[in-house]
């Protein structure tokens, strides 16, 4: 598996729940590589994908590391970019053997909720989980 590979899993996925990629921002819908101001001044960011719910806007930023490096280093940056976005949440899919060992970049992620509320580090599977969560009708 690459990042490659990762990025069409979640957009798989996404489909799988009934989304459709189209720029129109309308409900069931999804925007890729969508660019928006970066924490440095001067620079933009990209996020993966923007998922525009029945109700709600979620960021999706894909992280994939499959040997040792820096990715548990730049997980930080993550954090504080989860904790100025705009949108409803903030959802980080890992993938690659480095980042999933042990949970490490879930946990590590997760533990950041203090400073990022909205930020939610998962798996590919985690993400189906959370849609169809989000997407279930509320009980009467």
């Amino acid at each position: 598996m690459c990042r490659k590979d990762l990025l069409r899993d979640i957009s798989n996925t996404l489909i799988n729940y009934g989304f459709t990629e189209n720029d129109s921002g309308a409900s069931m819908t999804y925007q890729s590589n969508v660019r928006y101001p970066s924490i440095f001044a001067g620079k933009n960011d990209y996020a993966h994908f923007i998922v525009h719910m029945p109700n709600s806007t979620i960021q999706v930023v894909a992280k994939f590391q499959e040997s040792v490096g820096t990715a548990m280093e730049k997980l930080g940056y993550t954090a504080f970019d989860a904790e100025r976005t705009d949108h409803d949440a903030y959802l980080v899919v890992c993938g690659g053997q480095e980042l999933l060992r042990d949970h490490r970049a879930l946990d590590f992620l997760n533990e950041k909720r203090h400073i990022a509320p909205k930020l939610r580090a998962l798996t590919v599977h985690g993400l189906s989980d959370y849609l169809a969560n989000e997407l279930r009708p509320a009980a009467a």
